[in-house]
């Protein structure tokens, strides 16, 4: 393959060096890594010595996520993590009368604390709840009330059936008898 430097074991920011796997159109060497995330990539010597190859990728959608938002969460519906979509999902169907599910929440005086609306909403609500456990949703205590500090938490599906109540509807006001 001609001359070149052995860059095997070498270390690249995120990149280890694996093995060589043969040249580009450019007589670069082409170099099979491993990022630290697990996965693995082809890259050529210039892109490793450069340092414009310096991950998977992982580290550029890393990058994003943080220059969005302070806390790691993004308005970017690419980068969006569950927790932040739970949090979206409660506002919409409290606070929007043209969401699906309005009618089940918002229509009936279900409603979302002042401390999670706003500029710094997802920022207290993340503060309070923490992150979004995987296999987890967003319930309501009883499935009663609004969603405020002390009435929800991350429930597993088995929680949130056990949790379900027929008269949730209600938005946790009692039924009216007629008179």
């Amino acid at each position: 393959m001609g001359k070149f430097t052995d860059l095997t074991g070498r270390r690249f920011s995120r990149l280890t060096v694996l093995e060589l796997v043969g040249k580009d159109s450019h007589r670069n060497a082409l170099w099979r890594c491993v990022c630290d995330c697990g996965s693995e990539i082809i890259v050529s010597s210039n892109s490793l010595n450069t340092g414009n190859t310096k991950s998977c990728g992982c580290l550029r959608i890393e990058q994003a996520r943080q220059h969005f938002t302070k806390h790691g969460h993004s308005k970017n519906q690419a980068l969006q993590t569950t927790t932040y979509n739970s949090w979206q999902a409660m506002k919409q169907r409290c606070l929007d009368p043209n969401a699906e599910r309005f009618p089940k929440y918002g229509a009936l005086g279900v409603t979302v604390c002042d401390r999670w609306q706003g500029e710094h909403g997802f920022e207290t609500f993340l503060a309070d709840l923490g992150e979004r456990p995987k296999g987890t949703t967003l319930g309501r205590f009883g499935d009663v009330g609004n969603y405020e500090p002390g009435n929800v938490k991350w429930m597993t599906s088995t929680e949130q059936r056990q949790n379900w109540r027929p008269d949730r509807n209600l938005g946790g006001r009692q039924k009216q008898k007629a008179a």
